[in-house]
């Protein structure tokens, strides 16, 4: 694998006909940045990447672009293609932990020029809550770490992780003193270098067929979310009025329960009060 994360061999393409004519799309190295359109945010559930884990390199990572508008809400730009979803594979070089524990940092190589960081939050549990006992002890499925005389040790399923392993990590981006790592939610253990050379496969189609051209929203991509998100505001909307109608009836069905047991007891004081001796529901202390 060379440095900028394309294979060590070449693809064959098929050679264009002069008879056929194809689309061919402007990479995205080719158009400017000012020039590449930032689609608005409620267009994202479109763009190809939004919904994905994106196979990317470390120092694929550390050059995404933030954009003004997005501040803070940890969305990235590859060109113009939203990302926020990330996968990175590379050789396990280090584990450590910081924070008293809190969180455990696994350092991965990639040979891309730059590592990346996989943070673990340790997470935190309820003492009476019996239901998360049965949860790892972070908050990435099925991972554990274990600290003995201030040494993490990380297991996934079950097993030891150790310095060595050639690691699939999944997670969001996060960032700590402006340098980026990957808030880990998922991980895996590549078995040989066949499985390793699949993903550098799969991350050098997805720059290929996707990351390499700009995203574009026609207007029928438009039409299609608006009146996508028209119909779940419409659905929310019909949810909240039967929520809002049922919440009433049970209101009113309460209050006409509570009536009834108040004028049952009135009822009930009146008839046991008929009889009684006038000041015997008084009772005088001996001082009066």
């Amino acid at each position: 694998m060379s440095l900028n994360g394309t294979l060590p061999f070449t693809i064959s393409k098929h050679r264009m006909g002069k008879s056929k004519q194809q689309d061919v799309k402007t990479p995205a190295a080719a158009v400017p940045q000012r020039l590449l359109q930032i689609h608005p945010r409620r267009y994202f559930t479109a763009s190809p990447t939004w919904n994905k884990w994106n196979k990317l390199t470390a120092a694929d990572v550390h050059a995404l672009r933030t954009e003004r508008g997005f501040e803070g809400q940890r969305i990235y730009f590859y060109s113009n293609h939203p990302i926020q979803f990330v996968t990175v594979v590379g050789l396990l070089v280090e584990i450590e932990t910081i924070a008293e524990g809190k969180y455990t940092l696994l350092t991965l190589d990639d040979g891309s020029g730059e590592c990346m960081v996989a943070k673990i939050k340790r997470r935190e549990r309820a003492q009476d809550d019996e239901a998360e006992a049965t949860l790892s002890n972070t908050e990435a499925e099925s991972v554990d770490v274990h600290i003995n005389l201030g040494l993490p040790a990380v297991f996934l399923d079950d097993r030891p992780v150790e310095v060595g392993a050639v690691i699939k990590a999944k997670g969001t981006i996060d960032s700590f003193r402006n340098v980026r790592q990957l808030e880990l939610k998922r991980m895996f253990i590549v078995k040989d270098t066949n499985a390793e050379a699949e993903e550098w496969a799969k991350m050098a189609e997805l720059k290929r067929e996707t990351l390499s051209r700009p995203w574009t929203l026609t207007q029928a991509d438009r039409d299609m979310v608006d009146e996508k998100i028209r119909l779940e505001e419409s659905e929310q909307r019909e949810h909240a009025s039967k929520k809002k109608e049922w919440d009433g009836r049970i209101s009113e069905k309460r209050r006409r329960h509570d009536e009834k047991y108040e004028l049952k007891r009135r009822e009930k004081e009146i008839k046991y009060n008929a009889g009684a001796l006038k000041g015997s529901n008084i009772i005088l202390a001996p001082w009066e």
